[in-house]
């Protein structure tokens, strides 16, 4: 099955036919970049090109309570340093702890119980609890006495599937309101509770398609409008009047809309994005709305939001399917290109093993005994690959789907037709090599019968340093606003050593690293020759980050650095051994109408299976095929959706991907909102723009 690709090698044997890979949304990480131990002269990652419109220079500042902003004048004045401001202001996490009286673990009484069956008075009455994961619809029923709050935790997020490895980072709970619980009397309100590790962000539960909630501390409504790409309809976020003002001040600077990649913004012609765009000031308004943003999404700051876009769509004008997220690779290790390739070739020699050698001591189902159909036969790159593949589709027939694939279910479809296409899984772990455990687990289930001794852990990556030095930023910044007048002036948010993802703030680690090591000592900490460039490039952009991700003990040194300036005893810093590796990235976005439109101009999320409107039959002719099919919805005045670019264990959503539809009658203004997982201009700058 040919389909566009990238340039990768040809990774089909030879005299048999090449089943072409689709260009997915994994395939974009693999661009070329550099893969030196640290860089070598002063330019930027090469960040991917994806359709995001950030703007040039990110400043912000919030207030503690949420007002609806008027257009007077004053309102759109420029204002200064957001630091100085309350707009970094962070709410801390409240992480539960181990308590060692707590010995017996919390038994389970039942899993998959939808959260629509949790009733306090009941839950009480049967001394049951409901815990869940993170945005998810279904937890886990546990009998709670009273008290042991992580341990029950602990106990639901294993039953519930999820990673024990990273639970040593940080466990917390959250009520349905999506608001911090750390006491008994706390989790006895609702007796529910949603788990949260380590930095996860907050996702608002879907539950079904069409409940209403009502947020209790603004009024809001949120209507589900469909589960997967998780999208609500939000009503009361904004005023009319707060419209017109969008409108009539973005007016004076509309230009072409733009998208981003390799650290700049560029303006395109290649019939991807016809919109115009404009980007506000900061101001006391668009502080506001950063304010109200974070604060419908349970955000820990103001400064997590970008500042507001204005997006304007002319009759014609369009903006086709995207992501709002980026795909980036940057900062991790730099490994070969084949690693899951490795990791594949792992399992089936572990699994062959089991089977060859275990046969006196259990009994195994005879298609995946040697010479059967399912033997991982590590060599055959033909039968076994195609039957393993087979087998994911025949019994989960949504396995790629629902997992936004969809151009890699009809790939591996049309492959399978071909019985000479070998080497299917050397494509697989090139571009979505994400997917091997879980196409592991189906071979487990459906195949091994999941038999204990089959059962296999694919093992982890290596933490970088780079991604140890994202955390420990967001890490520092969350122990500054938990200690408050504890911490020197200089390391607070207005202080010169305050923790930042901005590149200057490396540069200063490396100044006190040079500091505090004379040439012997370095060279010990550092190796020789990592300590010359240290020394040689010590002005370099992304200085840490750029040589910490092959290097960790250049974070090492970096951290410890800082930590002995701000306080040994108040910022003592454990480096976890696993952690779940998260880039600066958004989180999701809110998209404002303005206005009302006389035809079209519809956001379309293309890979939904929800249906609100017919298909649209016009968009197609006029060559806009997202637009035809996919949960389509029409622009209406004074409503927002809100949809999310991670799920709910805070990684990429492949389903969320969506398009903005031409108006056939009329002009449509709408306000872009994006949210992130870190400060928002600090994490643009880690990505270079």
């Amino acid at each position: 099955m040919a389909a566009p690709r990238t340039d990768r090698r040809n990774m089909q044997a030879e005299e048999q036919p090449v089943a072409v890979e689709p260009e997915s949304d994994d395939s974009i990480d693999k661009k070329p970049q550099a893969i030196n131990s640290c860089k070598k002269d002063g330019g930027y990652f090469s960040v991917p090109l994806v359709l995001l419109a950030i703007g040039v220079a990110f400043v912000a500042g919030m207030a503690n309570v949420i007002p609806h902003t008027t257009s007077a004048p004053d309102r759109f004045a420029f204002l200064e340093n957001k630091y100085d401001s309350d707009l970094v202001r962070l709410v801390p996490r409240r992480v539960l702890a181990p308590d060692v009286s707590c010995t017996t673990p919390p038994f389970i009484v039942r899993l998959h119980v939808h959260v629509d069956e949790a009733n306090a008075d009941t839950l009480r009455a049967n001394n049951h609890v409901l815990l869940l994961l993170n945005g998810r619809n279904e937890g886990a029923l546990l009998d709670w006495p009273a008290g042991c709050l992580h341990a029950l935790a602990e106990t639901a997020a294993t039953a519930l599937g999820a990673d024990p490895d990273f639970f040593p980072n940080g466990l917390r709970l959250y009520n349905s309101d999506g608001g911090a619980i750390a006491t008994a009397d706390e989790l006895d309100i609702e007796r529910l509770a949603y788990i949260l590790m380590d930095f996860q962000m907050w996702v608002w539960p879907g539950i079904r398609v069409g409940y209403t909630r009502v947020l209790a501390d603004s009024g809001m409504t949120m209507t589900t409008m469909s589960l997967s790409p998780l999208v609500y309809d939000v009503e009361g976020f904004f005023t009319s009047d707060e419209a017109d003002a969008f409108i009539s001040q973005g007016l004076a600077t509309i230009n072409r809309s733009m998208v981003a990649g390799n650290g700049k913004l560029y303006a395109v012609d290649d019939g991807m994005r016809t919109s115009d765009t404009a980007y506000f000031a900061d101001s006391l308004f668009t502080r506001e709305f950063r304010a109200r943003a974070t604060a419908v999404s349970r955000l820990p700051s103001p400064a997590f939001a970008e500042r507001p876009q204005l997006i304007r769509y002319a009759p014609g004008q369009y903006f086709r399917k995207h992501a709002d997220y980026q795909v980036v690779n940057l900062f991790r290790e730099s490994t070969p290109w084949d690693t899951s390739k490795t990791q594949f070739k792992a399992w089936c020699i572990f699994a062959a093993d089991v089977l060859t050698t275990k046969l006196t001591d259990s009994v195994f189902p005879i298609e995946i005994l040697p010479g059967g159909p399912l033997f991982p036969n590590v060599s055959d790159t033909l039968t076994w690959q195609q039957n393993l593949l087979r087998l994911a589709v025949t019994k989960e027939p949504t396995f790629f789907t629902e997992r936004g694939l969809h151009d890699w279910d009809d790939w591996v479809t049309e492959s399978l037709k071909e019985p000479r296409a070998a080497n299917l899984m050397d494509a697989i772990n090139h571009a979505v090599g994400h997917i091997l455990p879980a196409l592991i687990r189906v071979w487990e289930v459906h195949a091994a019968g999941d038999h204990p001794a089959l059962r296999y852990v694919v093992p982890k990556p290596p933490v970088s340093g780079s991604a140890h030095y994202f955390r420990w930023i967001r890490w520092a910044k969350d122990r500054v606003a938990s200690l408050g007048d504890q911490v020197p002036p200089a390391f607070r948010p207005n202080g010169s050593d305050y923790p930042s993802l901005l590149r200057p703030f490396q540069n200063k680690l490396v100044k006190y690293v040079l500091a505090d090591y004379d040439k012997v000592e370095l060279d010990a900490k550092l190796t020789p020759t990592l300590a010359d460039w240290l020394v040689a490039n010590q002005d370099l952009d992304d200085v840490i980050v750029d040589c910490a991700r092959d290097h960790v003990v250049l974070f090492q040194v970096a951290m410890e650095a800082w930590t002995n300036r701000a306080g040994a005893g108040l910022f003592a810093y454990d480096m976890p051994q696993h952690m779940q590796q998260t880039e600066p990235n958004r989180h999701l976005t809110l998209f404002l109408y303005l206005n009302d439109v006389a035809e079209g101009g519809e956001t379309v999320f293309t890979k939904s299976k929800e249906r609100l409107i017919q298909t649209d039959t016009i968009h197609r002719g006029a060559g806009m095929d997202e637009c035809s099919d996919g949960l389509i919805i029409p622009p209406r005045k004074l409503h927002a959706l809100l949809f999310y670019s991670m799920d709910g264990d805070n990684l990429a959503d492949r389903m969320s991907t969506h398009a903005g539809c031409p108006p056939r009658s009329g002009i449509k203004y709408a306000v872009n909102m994006f949210t992130w997982n870190f400060d928002a201009d600090e994490g643009a700058s880690a990505l270079g723009y």
